[in-house]
């Protein structure tokens, strides 16, 4: 969806087509199309699994992927900004344990692990603040998990920045 905090062209996340905005499911969708949506036959409507690092860095949200042990495998341009973290200094690392260890609580990594022990394809949503050296931030987390590769995406979507959250 356009809007003025986003001025350059929206792409949908799986194919790469410029949206228009009639062609939008809802701004829930981040920027998949109504064709992409039709096709996902069941997947979760977020898996943004299969983009190359170019298209990942192009989403206007922050982009974790991570393996099933919470091995960072991906990390967009849109989190290194709002964490202040570079994707090389994360990539390979752990999540949970030495990225953000702030999240390995019930509220963040238990739901992690839940959308894993059931075994099939699943999403939860949730609001977290991470406090950072430069200030807190509240987000909205949508987690994004993959049965058939035991893997997740993580899509961070700041919702205020503060120094004393």
């Amino acid at each position: 969806m356009m809007t003025s905090e986003h001025p350059g062209p929206v792409i949908c996340a799986w194919c790469a087509a410029e949206l228009k905005r009639g062609n939008l499911q809802s701004p829930l969708s981040h920027g998949i199309c109504l064709t992409c949506m039709a096709a996902a036959s069941g997947n979760p409507i977020e898996d943004l699994s299969h983009l190359p690092p170019e298209l990942l860095d192009a989403l206007p949200f922050g982009a974790i992927q991570l393996s099933g042990d919470g091995t960072i495998t991906a990390y967009n341009r849109g989190e290194s900004a709002l964490s202040g973290l570079a994707p090389n200094d994360v990539l390979g690392k752990n999540f949970f344990r030495e990225v953000a260890p702030c999240t390995a609580v019930q509220e963040f990594g238990g739901r992690f692990q839940s959308l894993r022990a059931k075994g099939e394809n699943g999403r939860a949503k949730l609001r977290f603040v991470f406090k950072f050296a430069h200030g807190a931030r509240l987000v909205q987390i949508v987690m994004v998990y993959r049965a058939a590769t035991d893997t997740s995406t993580l899509l961070v979507k700041l919702e205020m920045s503060e120094p004393n959250l």
